[in-house]
């Protein structure tokens, strides 16, 4: 028996990638893109993986342009990344694929990128504890992700890493190649973090499972993540989203204490706010929800969440 657990034969999985789309044209999205290129470089690709463009906006495509071995799904109701990805955990399972990769439109994927998923796929098969494969995402020289969790705290993970991190680790959903059936053991994603914080929270609760992340070191994309440039690709609705999933993710996974260092850091993130961004709304809305932190319980502050995680529609700069 060879070590990945099989015969000695190759081990074969199947790859369902899903794209998920909201208003942007696909000729202007760079991970559509990428995937053309891709499947260009490496037509051996269509053996072994698909690619499910789930569209969140309103107006669906007619007849959109795509490749034979891609299927577009439209939604008339924004689902958000989670509701993409559970009905596409659906739709893989129908087609026998073992993996989920999940892909969003800002993600600018190599030619190189889905060869390489595939084959870690099919390393990675036959063991059921690696929930997870995930490349590192680059802004610049900056690492997004992955991110280790020390001391309650998301801090970037040191490159050159390759392998399995031996503690908690955190990764951005773009780009992470997802095992089905261990989504499936956490319930899939939770839909009430239905865009921010969705990512957090799955891989939080694979972890508490004991499933295990591999981190892919040799392989790097390129992202650009609004909720870091508030000066540029930031809306002050945008970000009064995150900063709400963000707190109910600290409300509903992390202990009272816990809860309480995070309320504090909200102040020191107002203060710093009204110190050094141009615009005055973040520090309204950072200092505006330190006291919702104070006044409101634990209940009322979930209550009044969950009623806005109803608002999907939330303006980008430039769309």
């Amino acid at each position: 028996m060879s070590e990945d657990g099989s015969n000695g034969e190759e081990p074969v999985s199947k790859v369902l990638a899903v794209f998920v789309r909201h208003k942007m044209p696909l000729h202007e999205s760079p991970t559509f893109q990428g995937l053309l290129q891709a499947f260009a470089s490496h037509p051996e690709l269509q053996e072994s993986l698909n690619v499910l463009i789930w569209d969140n906006s309103p107006a669906q495509l007619n007849n959109p342009e795509i490749l034979p071995t891609f299927i577009y799904r439209h939604s008339p109701r924004n689902l958000g990344v989670s509701g993409a990805y559970n009905q596409a955990m659906k739709i893989a399972e129908a087609m026998g694929c073992q993996w989920l990769l999940l892909l969003d439109q800002d993600t600018a994927v190599t030619a190189d990128f889905l060869p390489r998923m595939v084959k870690l796929g099919c390393r990675f098969l036959h063991k059921p504890e690696i929930a997870a494969v995930v490349p590192f995402l680059m802004d610049g020289d900056f690492v997004l992700s992955p991110r280790k969790v020390l001391f309650k705290k998301f801090k970037p993970m040191d490159k050159p890493f390759e392998g399995i991190y031996p503690g908690e680790v955190t990764a951005a959903n773009s780009g992470a190649l997802m095992r089905i059936e261990a989504l499936e053991q956490i319930g899939g994603f939770n839909e009430d973090f239905w865009l921010d914080f969705s990512d957090v929270v799955v891989f939080h609760l694979l972890h508490r499972r004991g499933k295990q992340v591999y981190i892919a070191g040799d392989l790097q994309l390129m992202h650009k993540i609004s909720v870091l440039d508030f000066e540029n690709s930031m809306t002050p609705e945008r970000y009064a989203s995150f900063i709400a999933a963000e707190g109910a993710f600290w409300d509903i996974y992390r202990t009272g204490i816990e809860r309480a260092f995070h309320t504090m850091r909200i102040l020191e993130r107002g203060i710093r706010q009204m110190r050094s961004l141009k615009t005055p709304a973040y520090s309204r809305i950072t200092l505006g929800y330190f006291l919702k932190r104070l006044l409101l319980g634990k209940k009322q502050r979930l209550s009044w969440w969950k009623l806005q995680s109803c608002q999907r529609e939330i303006p980008r700069q430039g769309s």
